[in-house]
């Protein structure tokens, strides 16, 4: 009731500036004719209209009033436009960094063998400790194995090594699973980067062969 009394109110006060201002409304009415007054009625409101001037020029327009599906179904568009926006956006960031750090595909392959190279080597360190945290279990088991023998009870202190060098041998052993999986995934972006950085090297040189005619010509 609040609303529909607002409605009356807003174009009570649109009528006036109207009469004032000698505008008029221009909005769609039955059986797609156009009409033309002074004053707007409330239900042609949702449908949209123009604030026209006596001469036709249009004061300003208002949109048709959006159903709720018509509300998603531009929630969604404008959605997938943003998705396809920033989409975009990265792929020209991208290109922009492939351009800028290599010159041709062989510096690309360069730099991938140099990273897996480079992961190869921690897992070897990774690899080396943990032959060495076995070592220290076996050791420590061995040590607490003899005391058990003599009848000496195990230390609190050695128990706590045992602890915490089972912990350094699963915490070990996750690094070398990770760092293995990352050989996968980082010679999977550098070969992506291969074969974009060469779509982007036959753009180039297709631009060239387009334009060295024209540059023929004029000179």
């Amino acid at each position: 009731m609040l609303k529909s009394i607002t409605t009356l109110v807003l174009l009570a006060g649109l009528s006036l500036a109207a009469v004032a201002q000698n505008i008029y409304y221009r909005y769609p009415g039955p059986g797609g004719s156009v009409v033309i007054d002074d004053r707007i009625p409330p239900d042609a409101v949702p449908r949209g209209y123009d604030v026209i001037r006596e001469d036709g020029s249009i004061v300003k327009t208002v949109p048709p009033q959006l159903t709720e599906a018509e509300r998603k179904s531009h929630a969604q568009e404008m959605a997938i436009a943003k998705a396809r926006a920033e989409a975009e956006q990265k792929m020209r960031e991208w290109d922009e960094s492939l351009l800028l750090r290599y010159s041709d595909v062989e510096d690309i392959e360069v730099a991938k063998q140099r990273a897996l190279n480079d992961i190869k080597v921690r897992i070897s360190i990774l690899k080396s400790n943990l032959r060495v945290i076995k070592e220290q279990i076996l050791t420590n088991q061995a040590e607490a194995a003899e005391l058990e023998r003599q009848g000496v009870a195990v230390s609190e202190n050695m128990a706590k090594t045992q602890e915490l060098l089972r912990r350094e041998l699963a915490a070990t052993e996750e690094q070398i699973i990770t760092r293995t999986a990352q050989l996968d995934s980082v010679e999977s972006e550098y070969e992506r980067d291969k074969a974009r950085f060469s779509i982007l090297q036959e753009r180039v040189e297709k631009r060239r062969s387009l334009a060295s005619p024209k540059s023929s010509r004029a000179h």
